[in-house]
């Protein structure tokens, strides 16, 4: 079924609809020391820090289900916020951007349709790999880093969330 959207007519589908960035992510080795150092040089802020957790039967890395928790920093800079990731234990992306380019910029996240699969599903069909992805409780809700490093120079990721509907 197409999908109506009165910006853009009718999207088939089978297309990708990422239009709201929601955040800019930067994976960094300290969350709260780096949003000390952004807020005090910067004047960024105010920070929100949260510790998250992942079941392996919430989460998975490169197609493996894994057991995963991370700290989070987040603070607006304008229209856009601003998210630093902090890898704390587990196979993860973060771990993996880490280890091979050392602090960054890791992705730019954006609003995707529920149901979550069926939108992974959708990025599947059209050649784009999930790196990670985690779940929420609701399972329709998700997220996923989407392999488009190739395609675009960065990594997409796809927030489904009720919320952003």
């Amino acid at each position: 079924m197409p999908i109506k959207d009165e910006k853009l007519a009718i999207i088939p589908s089978d297309k990708l609809l990422t239009r709201d960035i929601l955040h800019v992510c930067v994976v960094v080795r300290d969350a709260e020391k780096t949003a000390k150092t952004l807020a005090d040089k910067f004047g960024i802020g105010p920070w929100e820090v949260h510790r998250k957790s992942y079941p392996k039967s919430h989460a998975t890395f490169r197609g493996e289900a894994v057991e995963c928790t991370f700290k989070f920093a987040y603070a607006k800079a304008g229209p856009i916020t601003l998210e630093l990731a902090e890898p704390i234990s587990g196979k993860s992306s973060y771990k993996e951007f880490l280890d091979k380019h050392g602090e960054g910029l890791h992705h730019i996240g954006f609003v995707a349709p529920l149901p979550f699969d069926a939108e992974v599903k959708k990025w599947e069909r059209q050649g784009i790999k999930p790196i990670q992805t985690a779940k929420l409780d609701d399972p329709e809700e998700g997220w996923g880093y989407m392999d488009t490093q190739d395609l675009v120079g960065f990594t997409m990721e796809i927030l489904s969330f009720r919320k952003f509907q």
